[in-house]
């Protein structure tokens, strides 16, 4: 079987989740098998399989916003996607799988007399338009759920969602988890900054829903306490404007933003934090929540659907817009029992081992089968 993957997601997010989901469904392919990804220019892909086949494309083109005539932009536009759709189809896959709602040049998802499948991860833009100003995303989304022959919801919550928005589709879902990387991660020694001193850990983006204001102004409340006590941020560098909107300055003391760093390094900021906090409004997985219970240590999650999903009893669950309660919940990091943490971190490494990359790409490849012995 010869599967496509529409490959955007390495141009948007090459080191979120998403990627990663992709990577590790190619990885576990059978060997006869042959993925073909169609990938954006200059982008180094990773993932190992035999029979992994690779194209490159240049994305970047002229939009109507930057051309003099409105006109003109948009049949050089209709151009590029032709081209690229033509490099697409050379693939002459059996089935078609798109890693987000819209392929390379932002071109709209399209059957073509192949099955087509579309992976659901969240419905953010529905719940926060104002992160969608113009609607693209949102179009973009609509048409694919129309389109795909099957859709793939990362978790129970995304699925539930599907069906209250979008009824009519949910025949053509299916839920299939996302897995579990960090089993397999050997932690690296913890930077020296941080031996033998307490700390709180967020990870990832911290703009927009993902809410990192909630957990800044509860770390500020537990430091009058606690005054040793730091916050961490692994994930994209802070700028000069967040910086300024979070009220930063050059010299605060107890903040460390580390930028992107490696799984090992991760894993090791993990295991010696006081906590993981998870402050999102909205998830679709919440990827690092698993990560942090695989790691071994205690949880602070908001208790929207997908982290109560995910977390199950093991985490400590507030809501997202409560600071007072997550002040509450970092108190009790600090000064819980061992024993009573040894419990916790026992109950959240059995939760993490129930997601399993094997688990989904047997059942991805089960999805793929379905397809493709239907269009036969």
């Amino acid at each position: 079987m010869r599967i496509a993957y529409e490959g955007l997601i390495y141009q948007m997010l090459p080191l979120g989740g998403i990627a990663r989901y992709i990577d590790e469904i190619i990885e576990r392919l059978p060997e006869e098998d042959e993925p073909c990804v169609l990938l954006p220019n200059g982008f180094e892909f990773s993932p190992k399989h035999p029979q992994l086949k690779t194209a490159s494309v240049a994305v970047e083109f002229p939009i109507a916003s930057k051309t003099a005539n409105k006109l003109l932009g948009r049949y050089w536009r209709r151009y590029r996607w032709k081209k690229i759709q033509t490099q697409y189809a050379a693939f002459q896959a059996d089935l078609h799988h798109w890693s987000y709602y819209c392929g390379l040049c932002y071109r709209p998802v399209v059957r073509r007399n192949k099955p087509t499948v579309v992976t659901i991860y969240d419905f953010i833009f529905q719940q926060y338009p104002e992160l969608d100003k113009n609607g693209k995303q949102r179009q973009w989304m609509e048409n694919a759920i129309r389109t795909a022959d099957r859709l793939i919801c990362i978790s129970q919550a995304t699925y539930h969602d599907l069906c209250n928005r979008f009824p009519t589709a949910a025949s053509k879902a299916v839920v299939t988890p996302l897995g579990n990387s960090f089993s397999s991660v050997t932690a690296s020694p913890l930077p020296d900054s941080l031996r033998d001193r307490p700390y709180l850990l967020f990870v990832g983006r911290r703009t927009g829903y993902k809410n990192f204001i909630t957990i800044w102004k509860a770390w500020k409340k537990a430091r009058e306490r606690h005054k040793d006590l730091q916050l961490v941020a692994a994930g994209p560098p802070l700028s000069e404007r967040e910086a300024r909107q979070l009220n930063i300055s050059p010299d605060e003391s107890g903040f460390l933003s580390l930028g992107k760093v490696s799984d090992p390094v991760l894993k090791s900021l993990y295991q010696n934090c006081k906590a993981f906090v998870f402050p999102s409004h909205m998830e679709g997985f919440g990827l690092p929540a698993v990560e942090a219970m695989e790691s071994g240590c205690l949880v602070l999650a908001s208790n929207c659907e997908a982290l109560k999903e995910v977390c199950g009893g093991a985490a400590y669950h507030f809501d997202s817009v409560d600071t007072d309660a997550l002040t509450q919940l970092i108190e009790i990091a600090v000064t819980i029992p061992e024993a009573q943490k040894k419990s916790r971190i026992a109950d959240g490494k059995q939760q993490a081992s129930r997601f399993s990359w094997d688990q989904t790409a047997e059942q991805t490849l089960s999805i793929y089968r379905d397809l493709t012995d239907q269009s036969v």
